[in-house]
């Protein structure tokens, strides 16, 4: 069965081939249309969109990971020989400008380099401590802000070429210099014993040994010698002065020896008036050491009744 149509000179129907162009439909024009302006990729299927995103996720990732790790590295100044201001050397490390120390720090050897200062400033405290595997402390040096404290057996100071200066101990303080020199009013105070070679003041000063409440002691298993080379030698006492000699003499080289404020003892004859004018005297010794001036002519002996003068 066939239909023909005679205005278009074909005939269309079943079993037969069309001679002409198809007519145009109109359905779905519209949908397609609008697939036409979207990319194709999105009309694929919804597993290879995902793959796709997951890889630019990473991708943005990896881009972030690499942007992180380089600022890192111009923040801390990372180099092949260390970090920042620390270099990595053989047997340690090398710091450069200020470091901060939180807690503690434990190290063998803390030097500088040749022509360099060192500084160490701390808030509070400064605390330099010595101890075996066991944490025992065997030295420890505390400074603070108003003194500086050592706990030892024993504080040795030397100087640059490795001498001795300084060395105090539980035993001992000695002191390795030329002079020891003291400045100050009160001068030295020792309250047990002082064991020296030489006593000498700086040139135009003067040396007092003084006791201000008890006795002043000077003793030598061979000699004690005084020497004032420009002046004069002053002894005082407040009470009384002794020079004890067990197995030698007390010898006195002058050519003028002078004491006064002696009493004088009581004329038991009528003396020379010539010699009188003179002002020559004896000088005359108690039984109990005790001097005193007699006349020249008179007994070299106090009178009994006299209780003052050899008392």
């Amino acid at each position: 069965m066939s239909v023909a149509d005679t205005s278009n000179n074909a005939i269309r129907g079943w079993g037969s081939t069309p001679t002409g162009n198809a007519p145009t439909v109109n359905v779905g024009n519209e949908n397609r249309t609008n697939h036409k302006c979207l990319p194709a990729i999105f009309f694929r299927g919804w597993r290879r969109n995902l793959l796709y995103g997951i890889l630019i996720f990473l991708m943005i990732l990896v881009f972030l990971n690499i942007a992180l790790t380089l600022w890192i590295i111009s923040a801390l100044k990372l180099n092949m020989n260390g970090i920042g201001p620390i270099k990595i050397m053989n047997g340690g490390i090398q710091l450069q400008g200020q470091t901060w120390v939180v807690n503690n720090l434990v190290a063998s050897t803390i030097s500088t380099q040749p022509a360099h200062p060192i500084t160490l400033h701390s808030h509070r405290n400064f605390t330099v401590l010595v101890s075996d595997p066991k944490h025992s402390e065997h030295s420890k040096l505390l400074i603070k802000r108003d003194n500086i404290e050592f706990s030892g057996k024993m504080f040795h100071v030397r100087d640059s070429r490795g001498g001795d200066v300084f060395r105090a101990s539980k035993e001992e303080v000695r002191v390795y210099a030329d002079t020891f020199a003291v400045d100050g009013i009160g001068g030295l105070v020792v309250k047990t014993a002082l064991q020296v070679p030489l006593v000498r003041a700086p040139p135009g000063s003067d040396l007092q040994l003084e006791s201000l409440t008890r006795g002043l002691d000077l003793r030598a298993p061979q000699s004690i010698y005084f020497e004032s080379r420009a002046g004069k030698i002053d002894v005082t006492s407040h009470t009384d002065l002794k020079l004890n000699s067990i197995v030698g003499a007390i010898k006195i080289d002058a050519p003028n020896i002078v004491i006064t404020n002696l009493k004088e003892a009581h004329v038991t004859e009528k003396p020379q008036r010539g010699i009188r004018s003179m002002k020559v005297y004896q000088l005359c010794a108690c039984a109990t050491g005790k001097l005193f001036l007699a006349a020249p002519d008179a007994v070299c002996a106090a009178n009994a009744d006299d209780t003052e003068l050899c008392r």
